[in-house]
């Protein structure tokens, strides 16, 4: 019994330290997702007619938005992940300003990203203020 009652505090330390890895991890990004909700600070966006879409392979990622195609290097780092580090895209002007709007919002919210979790064929990217929850393709 002793034992049990020494061996309870590790293995708690243990789930926790998963958790945390595995907030941090890339491995969960992994495969050929589109955006099926995205919000900011200022409430949701996301245009039906305009699929987003995201591709991960290793660290790698790259995609379609509403008027380009983007692509960028995640890091994992410190127990969470950064996407944002030289975000590269195309620079296509949109023909619809709300478009260009909607874009600008989605580059920015792939900046804040801090977390990524996959369960049930979703993935959801969240950072300060930020999700963007993606079904698998």
């Amino acid at each position: 019994m002793r034992a049990l009652a020494l061996l309870a505090p590790l293995a708690l330390a243990t789930l926790l330290g998963g958790c945390a890895d595995s907030a941090g991890s890339i491995e969960p990004l992994q495969g050929s997702w589109t955006l099926a909700n995205g919000s900011d600070a200022d409430g949701a966006f996301i245009d039906p007619t305009r699929p987003v879409t995201l591709e991960v392979e290793g660290s790698e990622f790259s995609g379609n938005s509403p008027c380009n195609v983007y692509s960028g290097t995640i890091v994992a780092r410190g127990g969470g992940i950064d996407l944002g580090e030289g975000i590269a895209t195309t620079e296509q002007a949109c023909a619809d300003p709300e478009q260009q709007a909607l874009e600008g919002r989605y580059y920015a919210a792939l900046s804040d990203i801090e977390r990524a979790e996959r369960s049930s064929g979703e993935l959801v990217l969240t950072g300060p203020g930020v999700e963007l929850v993606f079904a698998a393709d």
